[in-house]
């Protein structure tokens, strides 16, 4: 009797427990734990990029600085070291527990052992999982803009379209500069919308009241803007976002009263930044004002050697067309969410004098964050590379306008079964996206749309593995089926560090220019990526391997042992 008691309960606790998932913050939670669960699970999965160990080597060059007084080589000197200096603590409480607790053996100090230790793949591996714990701030931010402009029902919709663009998932594994720097904007973004806001409401009082709170807030938005900028310096125009922001929503006639009760705020905003910014960067303490005069200056004329595939042809990153940035935003973003983009745009605009004054403050900072600095790019001909890597911060706020194209479009439709048209029509689109998805894994990066023609449409037309994750599968591969001892070669010293460290000790790894060096034409094996035509090295040496992707090759060995005159 007691057994079939229990059982006629269960329908109520089924029932119960489905109310309970109903709950917005169970959506959102469910959501969430699936991203950094996938994410987590797959992190290990991933190449190591070729801007990996400069990264590294930042941290060791401004440590001698500050010890040594040695200058940071190059234009190397511009960036913080925030990043880059937790994970190295992480990296390094990680191991000093294993070592106490497992026994493992310990490893030399980091700094005084940096050229052999550098090359300690737990180093990279344990950084790729801080740096997709770092992408989870912007997870968290869209769902805080999302809840802030249509309740805390769609909350959990803006993570998960965001994790469907498949170019910021692909690079929120790997990427140590650009993937931080967007989870920190679109953070500003969003707490930029309160700050707005109280600026706003206060301009009206008496300049005493509210003061306290407002200046606190002020302060800690200028120091979250000065990390910011301290990944990329172009993040301090955050504090200008701000700024023509509030001026957009004060009343015309509240204009003066706003000036005075601002200028106090901001004043401290600023010198918080300024404050947070010369903190992390090490560079520039003996002289904050010039550097930041050099950065900016050297920024926004910065000149990369490199030539860039764009259609088909070899283009220098300073004299790149117009459409460059548009089009591959174009051919990169999944289909449906450009349509789901376009629709959001239009409720915005329909919408937009309906909405409060924090979430016109909300909008308008997306809508910057969107539009403004790839406007300034095109406008300026920036030297651009990479395809649109260095403009990854524009994607949340994509998906935030993406999300609201749905919603919007869900809103419209009053009867029932269009809506479920509606839901099953974008449940089809989102399954193709994640088919796509795990068809490129681990190489989400290199995404391009259905519409556009997919991966095979940009072969030999654009950029695809230019960062040379898929050498750690040619490499893979030589130490199961090359000979042992042989020498292996890879394009270019900055390719190194994508092949070397998953290396058997057996192989001697070089780059091109070491070949004379060891007194050799060429190599027992070439090992290179799809990018500024490395295949035509070694032309006659035998190609043995591929890593291919939707038949795309990404990665090539050559075997050159049976080849003893080729000269490279």
């Amino acid at each position: 009797m007691k057994n079939i008691k229990l059982f006629s309960m269960l329908p109520k606790v089924f029932e119960q427990l489905g109310k309970l998932f109903n709950k917005s913050y169970i959506k959102l939670g469910a959501v969430l734990a699936l991203i950094t669960l996938i994410g987590l699970s797959t992190v290990n999965h991933h190449g190591i990029s070729v801007d990996e160990d400069i990264h590294l080597l930042i941290l060791k060059w401004n440590w001698e600085f500050i010890q040594e007084g040695k200058p940071v080589p190059k234009d190397l000197g511009f960036y913080g070291v925030v990043f880059d200096g937790v994970a190295e603590i992480v990296f390094q409480v990680k191991h000093w527990i294993e070592t106490n607790l497992f026994s493992r053996p310990p490893l030399e100090p980091y700094l005084s052992a940096l050229d052999s230790e550098i090359l300690v793949l737990d180093r990279f591996l344990t950084k790729h999982v801080f740096t997709f714990c770092v992408s989870l701030i912007t997870y968290l931010s869209v769902a805080g803009g999302i809840t802030l402009l249509y309740g805390k029902k769609w909350a959990w919709l803006a993570p998960l379209m965001l994790a469907l663009f498949p170019r910021f998932w692909g690079h929120s594994f790997f990427n140590p500069k650009d993937i931080p720097f967007a989870a920190l904007f679109s953070l500003c973004v969003y707490l930029g919308a309160y700050i707005v806001e109280e600026i706003k409401q206060n301009s009206s009082s008496p300049f005493f009241l509210g003061i306290r709170r407002t200046t606190i807030r002020a302060i800690g938005y200028g120091i979250l803007v000065g990390l910011l900028s301290g990944i990329r310096i172009g993040g301090f125009l955050m504090l200008g976002f701000v700024g023509l922001v509030s001026l957009i929503l004060i009343p015309r006639n509240n204009i003066g009263r706003f000036l005075k009760f601002s200028l106090f705020n901001y004043t401290l905003m600023t010198v918080s930044w300024a404050i947070a910014l010369f903190c992390v960067i090490p560079s520039s303490w003996s002289n904050p004002f010039r550097w930041f005069w050099d950065t900016i200056n050297y920024l926004s004329q910065h000149e990369w050697p490199g030539s860039v595939l764009f259609k088909g042809e070899w283009i220098k990153g300073s004299e790149l067309p117009w459409d460059y940035l548009p089009t591959w935003f174009l051919i990169t973003t999944p289909s449906l969410f450009l349509f789901y983009f376009l629709l959001g745009l239009i409720g915005l605009t329909r919408n937009y004098h309906q909405f409060s004054d924090r979430q016109k403050a909300y909008i308008l900072l997306v809508i910057l964050q969107i539009f403004l600095l790839p406007m300034i790019a095109i406008i300026k001909s920036s030297n651009i590379y990479d395809g649109l890597r260095h403009f990854l911060f524009v994607i949340p706020g994509m998906a935030i306008v993406t999300t609201i194209g749905f919603i919007w479009s869900y809103q419209q439709i009053s009867q029932p079964r269009f809506k479920l048209w509606l839901v099953g029509v974008t449940l089809l689109g989102v399954l193709i996206i994640l088919f796509d998805m795990v068809t490129l894994h681990p190489y989400e990066y290199i995404y391009f749309n259905r519409v556009f023609g997919g991966l095979k449409a940009a072969y030999q037309q654009y950029e695809t593995d230019y960062w040379a994750l898929s050498m750690r599968k040619g490499m893979e591969w030589i130490n199961q089926n090359g000979k042992k001892g042989a020498i292996l070669v890879v394009p270019a010293a900055w390719n190194l560090y994508s092949a070397k460290p998953f290396a058997e000790p057996d192989f001697t790894i070089v780059d091109r220019s070491q070949l004379e060096k060891i007194t050799l034409e060429q190599p027992d094996y070439y090992l290179f990526f799809s990018r500024f035509k490395y295949q035509e090295h070694f032309p006659n040496c035998d190609l043995v391997y591929f890593i291919t992707r939707k038949g795309v090759p990404l990665t090539t060995v050559k075997d050159c042992t049976a080849n003893t005159d080729e000269s490279y």
